[in-house]
């Protein structure tokens, strides 16, 4: 859907795959390529496809950005960063609902569960489980401090120990409170049956 500003209606636009915030605003609403952009605004390529590939959240891109938008767009700050906004918005719901198409519609606290209770099910059958002490509690401090690249650590080296293949759901980038609520779900069935 694309929002209609002015009017606050809705217009019925074909979304099938929503890229970052930024290739979406500059390529829909500015109607030129990020590499025009960066050539326009004078921010070099390698820092927008930087931006881009650590996929860097709207609401954290420095002020000189939405400057360089706003110059281009010939509208006010704020209404540059308010539409990058909405573009954040789909973006996170296009992410969301692409995580949930993975995982079958089934909710991703169920599968974590489900997943955690696999996994114990391996390392008891490969009478292993003390080597699951450590990778769970670095998953534990993971999972503590919202850390996604320790989380997805500890989750290879858990899933390594048994030679189980990871799920690729798994490996997705999510928010912190989806690696929360994972995490937890995860390390709950592990810690029941542990």
């Amino acid at each position: 859907m694309k929002y209609n500003y002015r009017k606050g209606a809705a217009k019925k636009m074909d979304l099938t795959m929503i890229e970052h915030p930024i290739k979406m605003y500059i390529r829909r609403d500015l109607g030129i390529t990020v590499e025009q952009f960066g050539k326009l605004a004078g921010i070099p390529q390698s820092t927008l496809a930087t931006w881009i590939k650590r996929e860097r959240r709207v609401e954290k891109l420095p002020i000189d950005f939405y400057q360089a938008l706003a110059i281009v767009r010939k509208k006010k700050i704020e209404t540059v960063y308010r539409e990058l906004l909405v573009w954040q918005q789909r973006y996170d719901r296009y992410t969301q609902e692409s995580i949930q198409s993975l995982t079958e519609e089934k909710p991703l606290f169920s599968l974590a569960a489900e997943e955690g209770r696999k996994i114990y099910q391996l390392y008891r059958e490969q009478q292993a489980e003390r080597q699951l002490l450590e990778p769970m509690k670095r998953l534990r401090q993971a999972i503590d401090q919202l850390d996604a690249t320790a989380f997805v650590q500890a989750f290879i080296e858990i899933y390594g120990t048994v030679a189980a293949p990871m799920p690729t759901w798994v490996a997705k980038s999510f928010n912190k409170s989806e690696l929360k609520e994972i995490g937890q779900a995860f390390y709950n069935e592990l810690l029941i049956k542990g």
